[in-house]
């Protein structure tokens, strides 16, 4: 029993991963556009941070906000509405989940 309920919670925490993506992704971007070098216009650092913006971006539109009715007490038959997050696969996300992993990559080999 204890064991669904971490496993629930596991679940509802990796639902929400790409929230922090998504953060993480703008402040490293707005970082790297403040101490880029002049006349340098899309370095590594900024494709790497516009690559995780993306995934973010991308994520967040494969998770979208659902509601649904659960059992409160089974004997007395009381329900209530949970909102979730459940992934629901998009095109657009799916495409902006792309081109993020391949500015990742490309912003890497900059690096190498």
């Amino acid at each position: 029993m204890s064991s669904e309920k971490e496993n629930s919670s596991l679940t509802s925490y990796t639902s929400y991963f790409f929230i922090l993506l998504l953060i993480a992704g703008g402040v490293l971007l707005i970082f790297s556009f403040y101490t880029a070098e002049e006349g340098q216009y899309f370095s590594g650092l900024q494709q790497i941070a516009m690559g995780i913006t993306l995934i973010g971006i991308g994520e967040w539109i494969n998770h979208p906000l659902q509601e649904s009715i659960a059992y409160k007490d089974r004997k007395n038959f009381i329900f209530h509405h949970i909102t979730h997050r459940k992934r629901s696969p998009n095109g657009i996300g799916n495409i902006l989940e792309i081109i993020g992993v391949l500015m990742i990559f490309t912003g890497l080999a900059e690096f190498i």
